[in-house]
């Protein structure tokens, strides 16, 4: 892996820089009215067009070797333990979801959040937080507008990742992966790294 040190090296007309990389898909779950489905399910094609491989939670199942569908089996069956008040069974399977959760994280290289201010989070405040002590990107979009958003994230994370719509977001993401003449900034330079290959190349190369 190549650490991105100076801008000279992108001053060039580079294909695919975001060819092989992971992303984590973080947002609210519990409370959100369609479980944190859409999203998800949207920007996923975008992302897995430029070769990213897509971590979701939902999706455990489909990127890890275990057992249960994360969306259809283990979810609901933790809502019905919640609802039946069997919190040592339940601990049990949350744990388990969130070592997957956090497991993914370690191996992404970027981290797209999906924050609603109108609803309660929990998971998603902690894995922004490790994803910045990472010193991942965090590209954090806020449906409420980047203003709704607490004065804490302004004083945690880089406010030239916080977007008002998904659209912005994808814009972003076009320019890092293949635009020659992005002219990539400090925190850019601080927070990206590539997997060297052909993809790193200039088509006159």
């Amino acid at each position: 892996m190549v650490a991105v040190k100076q801008k000279a090296k992108f001053e060039r007309d580079i294909l695919n820089r975001l060819n092989g990389l992971g992303v984590y898909l973080s947002g609210g779950i519990d409370f959100s009215s369609d479980k944190g489905k859409g999203w998800r399910e949207e920007i996923t094609p975008f992302l897995e067009n430029k070769g990213i491989k897509v971590f979701n939670p939902l999706n455990h199942h489909k990127t890890f070797h275990i057992k249960e569908d994360i969306d259809t089996v283990k979810r609901p069956y933790m809502q019905k333990l919640l609802a039946e008040g069997k919190f040592d069974e339940l601990q049990g399977e949350m744990r388990e979801l969130c070592h997957l959760d956090l497991r993914a994280i370690d191996l992404a290289s970027f981290m797209i959040v999906s924050y609603d201010t109108s609803i309660h989070l929990c998971g998603t405040v902690e894995e922004i937080s490790i994803a910045s002590k990472q010193v991942k990107p965090v590209l954090l979009m806020c449906k409420n507008g980047k203003k709704k958003l607490p004065s804490w994230l302004y004083g945690r994370l880089q406010h030239e990742y916080f977007f008002d719509t998904w659209d912005e977001v994808k814009a972003y993401l076009t320019r890092i992966d293949s635009d020659p003449n992005y002219q990539f900034t400090k925190v850019d330079l601080k927070r990206w790294l590539f997997f060297e290959g052909k993809h790193m190349e200039t088509k006159n190369a």
